[in-house]
């Protein structure tokens, strides 16, 4: 028997929705970093197309290192300057869950598949606000890893 799964544009969506009921969207940073192996480019496109089905302004960018004063200086602090209202910025990349790093995001995504799942990091795991599975990419799912 097929098990239901929601397509890639409701997950998305439906992540959005979290970060703008937890954090808002006035001028917002989210951090996305995942397992080797994710397509971290195309879950940041798909976060920002669920920004945009709430009627958010939102982009995303490509960490140009894991280095927090790059992320910093290339990255945060134009885009929280250089705008007003409501604006979402999606940063996507391998280390920008990295402990000096975490500080810059008002929300955190962790990305893992099933490959490799017994090598996560459980650090990163707890620090990032969401777990996204995306072993099935066209039907990624939100874990909830609490300690319930």
């Amino acid at each position: 028997m097929a098990r239901w799964a929601p397509q890639e544009t409701d997950t998305m969506a439906a992540i959005a929705a979290e970060v703008i009921a937890q954090v808002g969207t006035n001028r917002t940073v989210v951090g996305v970093d995942g397992q080797d192996g994710t397509d971290l480019e195309r879950v940041a496109a798909g976060l920002v197309a669920g920004f945009e089905q709430h009627g958010v302004s939102a982009m995303a960018a490509a960490a140009p290192s894991g280095d927090v004063d790059v992320l910093r200086a290339d990255l945060v602090t134009p885009f929280r300057t250089t705008g007003a209202g409501a604006g979402v910025l999606v940063v996507h990349g391998h280390g920008t869950l990295a402990p000096g790093a975490r500080g810059l995001w008002r929300w955190s995504l962790w990305v893992e598949q099933e490959t490799g799942r017994l090598e996560r990091r459980a650090d990163v795991k707890i620090a990032a606000s969401a777990v996204l599975d995306v072993t099935d990419p066209d039907h990624p799912r939100r874990e909830w890893n609490d300690a319930c």
